[in-house]
Parts: structure tokens; C-alpha cells; sequence
């Protein structure tokens, strides 16, 4: 595709994560191929998170979301994990440049507004990097991004059945209307 990946053009890759293989795995390898030239991020749900809570602790797998109060309850089933993997978090603690959460209400949404814009159905965790160059550019630092690439990792929906697709998408379209009244 053409994309250059080097010192003045950086490459920013947001990961959905539940337990942290999938994402840990992708992550590891980016950055054996572009080293510090890529940044990546996990996402989370902000009732099940894991590995950033396991990342900030430091104490990985023997923390789990309950610790802390939090429910592990979210739609997001693919990243419903309450308690992180120990190698993953402890490989990528200084790999990984950063780590966020997202409500399943903004997944929805998000859900439906890639369906209306692209005509692309995913499930509601394969949505949850999408807010990750929403985030990142936020920041003072984003001045420095002007060349670089995002890449929202976005795995999972080619095999949900199309009425449940339909209801993901009618639940992001009540939520968006909600929003605007």
C-alpha cells in the first residue's frame, strides 16, 4: 500500500484486548519489524480492564478486574476478561505505548456510524481501537503526528449471524439518537 514506516513517519496501531494474546502477539511483532518507529495501544472496555490494570499494578495475572470493584460486564465479548495474561503483560510493559478504555454505549455508536460511512459490519469489540486517534491526537504531542499512519485493528463480525448484526447496529442508532436529544 505504499505506506512508509520510519523516524518522521510513525506508525500508531490500536489493539482491542482481552486477555492479550491476539493483540500482544500483533504488537510484539510490529515492533520487531518497525521498532520504535511504531506505537501501539491497547483498548479495552471500561468494565473489563485487565491488562491495563495489570500493566499500571504490575502485577499482571494476579490482579483481576473484581479487585477493584469492577463488574467484568460488557458486551464487548470477545475483550470480557477480568484477569490478564501474565506474559503478555509482562512482554509488553515496556513495548506498549499506551493503554485506554471504552464504553460499550460509544462501541455501538461507533458501530453504527463505520456501517453508515463504509458499509463495514464488524461486532461491537472489533470497535474498540476506533477511538484511539481520537485520543492520541487530543494530546500536545499530536503536533508531531502530521505524517503519521493510524491503524485501527479491527478484527471480528464476518461471522455473526445478519440479524444480530441488524440489532447491533439499530442499538447504535437509538444510542446516537439518544445522544442528540
Amino acid at each position: 500500500m505504499n505506506v512508509i514506516v520510519d523516524e518522521k513517519h510513525p506508525l500508531y496501531v490500536y489493539l482491542p484486548c482481552g486477555v492479550g494474546g491476539g493483540p500482544g502477539g500483533v504488537a510484539f511483532g510490529l515492533k520487531l519489524v518497525y521498532g520504535d518507529n511504531v506505537h501501539c495501544f491497547f483498548s479495552e472496555p471500561t468494565h473489563s480492564p485487565a491488562m491495563l490494570l495489570g500493566l499500571v499494578t504490575g502485577l499482571h495475572s494476579k490482579i483481576c478486574v473484581q479487585d477493584y470493584g469492577i463488574d467484568n460486564k460488557t458486551e464487548a465479548d470477545g475483550l470480557a476478561v477480568g484477569r490478564p495474561s501474565s506474559f503478555v503483560g509482562k512482554t509488553m510493559e515496556r513495548l506498549l505505548s499506551g493503554a485506554y478504555t471504552i464504553d460499550d454505549d460509544r462501541l455501538y455508536k461507533l458501530l453504527k456510524n463505520l456501517v453508515d460511512e463504509e458499509q463495514i459490519y464488524l461486532e461491537p469489540s472489533a470497535l474498540a481501537g476506533f477511538m484511539g486517534p481520537v485520543y492520541v491526537s487530543s494530546r500536545e504531542e499530536a503536533k508531531y503526528l502530521e505524517n503519521a499512519t493510524h491503524i485501527c485493528w479491527a478484527t471480528g463480525g464476518s461471522l455473526v449471524p445478519k440479524e444480530f448484526m441488524k440489532k447491533y447496529y439499530e442499538k447504535g442508532k437509538m444510542l446516537n439518537i439518544k445522544r442528540a436529544i
